[in-house]
């Protein structure tokens, strides 16, 4: 843990670091009303931003050099790569095979259809993490603590419904996690 949150220090801004300890605080948390590992958890959010601080350019060459998948929407928005460059990171420089600490950190900006009960925590701690402040926040923070399927749903059609108001694309991933995590819902309602 003291790696982790070492290597984190070292890549990012100090505004950037204090993001990272309050979405682990979060992360832990809701790992522990939600029954999940809260080491675990902690490990991917204390990771999840680290290689947010990357230049677009070296984002791409090393999602490139990683044969990591980078699609157009990403070619044309590299800081939404930071996740599975931070993930690939987390494996090379730290030894981390955990794949469910990798997937948390792979999949927090736009979400990942099958996303598991930990990569929602951290999802959802990213959104709701003291620091954040906008109109559906609190009522975010009340769903986290009650459902982290409802609350990264409730997140998604935020995210959307900003990206459609400013005449912004949303990432295709974040409409698939969005539709799964809608068809989820309607499931557990039957």
């Amino acid at each position: 843990m003291n790696k982790a949150q070492d290597f984190a220090r070292a890549r990012l801004s100090e505004k950037r670091y204090g993001h990272t300890l309050r979405v682990a605080d979060t992360a832990e948390h809701l790992a522990a009303i939600h029954d999940l590992d809260t080491d675990k958890v902690r490990l991917a959010a204390l990771l999840h931003d680290a290689a947010r601080g990357t230049e677009p350019e070296e984002l791409l060459r090393l999602a490139g050099t990683w044969e990591l998948p980078a699609d157009e929407f990403e070619r044309e928005n590299p800081k939404l790569l930071h996740g599975p460059v931070a993930a690939e990171m987390a494996r090379r420089e730290l030894g981390i095979e955990d794949e469910e600490v990798l997937d948390a950190i792979r999949f927090h900006t736009t979400g990942e259809p099958g996303m598991g009960p930990l990569a929602l925590a951290l999802y959802v701690a990213d959104k709701i993490e003291p620091a954040r402040d906008y109109p559906s926040v609190d009522r975010l923070r009340r769903l986290a603590s009650e459902s982290l399927e409802e609350a990264a749903a409730e997140a998604l059609r935020t995210a959307v419904a900003y990206n459609e108001q400013r005449g912004r694309r949303t990432h295709p991933a974040s409409l698939k996690t969005l539709a799964w995590l809608e068809e989820s819902s309607e499931r557990r309602m039957e």
